[in-house]
């Protein structure tokens, strides 16, 4: 009875006195472990991109955005009975909603002027301190916005790094001054949007690039400027909770109080990270599943190819296995060693198709500017089915040798 090493050496001769043959069998495992390993970075590099995306607002916060409809008589007929988001909203949450860390308000401005000129349009936001200290903002230099810069309406600003070099190019920003329309205000910080990228979109919620931002304290934001006719004091909410099982509630009370306020106006939406995250984790098995069944597919031919070839090989080298029968060698030695060559030729295709992986996830990458990622998870995984589906193909034709009636391997030899 041959041995493990025995049985792979005459495996890999087996390979290499029929290289041609051999490649052809590799071929169709190497385009489909290459495909799944592809589809799948695709869809890694998207889970990842949207889960940064979500992490941007925080698994234990939520949001409340003012959404006004487009069509103007109707958003006058909901402006007659609501005017939106405000301050009194801000006031009721954190007086009725239990074991709160924050909540607070936040105003995007649309300013007609800014001086010095940026490079890049910038955002201009006023925020209270407790949306600030929800926001995954990092600040890299001076201070930020206190309760006493709220108090005193005080000229002051925060401001983040893209948007001080769109303003001020290559000079220190801290303590320099800005005009937004007529209103002077200094920079007396600056801080990193941790995630530092453009402004993005998921599920449908604008991802804002803060670092592109002038942030205000919300006093002087509202004070100072005059809002547009039919635009609610707050653009946005902010609640963090303390515990991940506490968003839940909190949504359907927030909702609850803010449907009383609001007289049933639908003039705001709900914004929930943690659902989010969820709803994207399930859209990806989702993706995964079903991209991973159409890669299966190219296995699955793959594997119907090296089982075509090998059964033309057991009929070509009849010659071979009689001469192995007649040294001593038994049906189950004649298996085992076809089985073992099935699995080197699918082995050596998963390891070349996992380079072709590779291969196709950075091409994707370079051509469509998508995030992609190969996981190990994906790699093991094709590499083990690879393997597997080289036993699995290769049996019926290691059987097939094993059971080739004596007298005709008698007579090819």
């Amino acid at each position: 009875m041959l041995g493990a090493k025995d049985l792979l050496r005459d495996g890999l001769q087996g390979i290499l006195l029929h290289r041609m043959r051999s490649l052809l069998s590799a071929t169709g495992i190497l385009f489909g472990v290459g495909a799944v390993i592809g589809i799948l970075s695709i869809g890694e590099g998207a889970r990842r991109e949207q889960e940064m995306l979500i992490s941007q607002l925080g698994i234990l916060n939520f949001q409340v955005r003012e959404s006004y409809p487009e069509e103007e008589d109707l958003k006058a007929e909901i402006w007659r009975i609501s005017q939106g988001l405000s301050s009194r909203d801000v006031s009721a949450l954190r007086e009725t909603l239990p074991d709160i860390v924050g909540v607070g308000g936040m105003k995007s401005l649309r300013i007609r002027e800014v001086i010095p000129r940026p490079r890049q349009p910038v955002q201009v936001l006023g925020a209270e301190p407790a949306w600030l200290s929800t926001t995954a903002l990092r600040r890299l230099q001076g201070r930020g916005l206190s309760t006493l810069d709220e108090e005193k309406t005080a000229s002051v600003c925060l401001i983040g790094t893209k948007a001080a070099r769109s303003l001020f190019g290559g000079e220190p920003p801290l303590h320099q001054w800005i005009r937004l329309s007529n209103v002077w205000v200094r920079v007396v910080g600056v801080f990193e949007d941790p995630a530092s990228r453009t402004s993005a979109t998921l599920d449908g919620v604008d991802i804002d690039d803060r670092s592109m931002s002038i942030i205000l304290p919300l006093s002087t934001a509202l004070k100072r400027f005059d809002p547009p006719e039919m635009e609610p004091e707050l653009s946005e909410i902010q609640v963090s909770v303390q515990r991940i099982e506490q968003v839940t509630g909190h949504t359907l009370l927030t909702q609850g109080l803010l449907t009383r306020l609001h007289r049933e106006q639908e003039d705001y939406t709900m914004v929930v990270p943690l659902r989010l995250l969820q709803q994207s984790r399930e859209q990806q098995r989702i993706f995964n599943l079903v991209m991973g069944l159409i890669a299966g597919i190219s296995l699955l031919v793959g594997g119907i190819g090296i089982m075509n070839i090998m059964l033309a090989s057991v009929m070509e080298r009849t010659r071979e296995i009689g001469i192995r029968l007649a040294v001593g060698a038994t049906p189950r030695d004649i298996r085992l060693l076809f089985l073992t060559e099935a699995a080197l030729i699918s082995l050596t295709g998963g390891l070349l198709g996992v380079l072709a992986g590779f291969a196709i996830s950075a091409a994707v990458a370079a051509a469509t500017g998508w995030s992609t990622a190969v996981s190990p998870s994906a790699v093991l995984l094709a590499t083990l089915i690879s393997t597997m589906e080289g036993v699995l193909f290769g049996f019926v034709p290691a059987r097939q040798a094993s059971r080739l009636p004596p007298a005709l391997t008698i007579r090819a030899v």
